[in-house]
């Protein structure tokens, strides 16, 4: 590749390495550690996670509901799975219980698969979990662009509730009070009952379990 590639994403696990979605001259390449795999089956793609040793997920953002817009691939760029998997995709995440999905508000409030604001498919497609339908009474999701996969399900924010949502595979929903001015934060990690939270180039160290203040960490 030339000089002119441009990083689209990427994503590191500490057992697998470094996976790199990259462009040039209007192609798209996947590095991950010491190979790099021509990735030419749509026009644009936006993001990529690792599954396991074997396979990457990559997938592409989409307004208007193309068939096809997220593949899982091997190591050598095989496509072994593809699958529509909503529009306006806004995050994703990984772990055992499969690939997690969040979407935008233009997708929750539009049609199709991703009005469950979010969804847990298997790598083969198949839908496992929908947050709109699998959950009662739980916090409204009008968008799901922040993240974090816990063992059995993920953390996500309710902006309109105010509140940190953890949904499990299983359908349970746990939820917890959310300081607002961290509501809309760019990223979320969560730990043993803490959440570090950045918002603004600041981050912010709330254990939210035991019910205490949120603070800056010092730099």
């Amino acid at each position: 590749m030339n000089q002119q590639r441009e990083l689209v994403d990427f994503d590191i696990q500490e057992l697998m390495g470094t996976a790199n979605l990259v462009q040039s001259d209007h192609r798209f390449y996947i590095e991950w550690n010491d190979s790099v795999i021509p990735f030419n089956h749509y026009k644009h793609v936006s993001g990529i996670r690792i599954i396991d040793e074997n396979h990457l997920f990559i997938w592409a953002f989409t307004l208007e509901g193309e068939p096809i817009n997220a593949w899982v691939v091997d190591t050598r760029g095989h496509i072994k799975h593809s699958f529509h998997a909503g529009n306006v995709i806004a995050a994703v995440a990984m772990n055992d219980t499969g690939i997690w999905v969040g979407y935008g508000d233009e997708g929750i409030f539009g049609k199709g698969i991703s009005t469950h604001a979010l969804v847990c498919f298997s790598k083969e497609g198949s839908v496992r979990f929908r947050y709109n339908q699998g959950v009662r009474k739980a916090p409204v999701l009008h968008d799901c662009d922040v993240m974090c996969a816990s063992e059995k399900g993920v953390w996500v924010i309710s902006s309109i509730d105010g509140r940190l949502v953890h949904a499990h595979a299983n359908g349970r929903i746990y939820s917890y009070p959310m300081p607002r001015h961290l509501l809309d934060c760019s990223s979320l990690t969560i730990e043993d009952g803490v959440a570090l939270v950045m918002k603004e180039e600041q981050v912010y160290r709330w254990p939210f379990k035991d019910r205490k203040r949120a603070e800056i960490v010092e730099s």
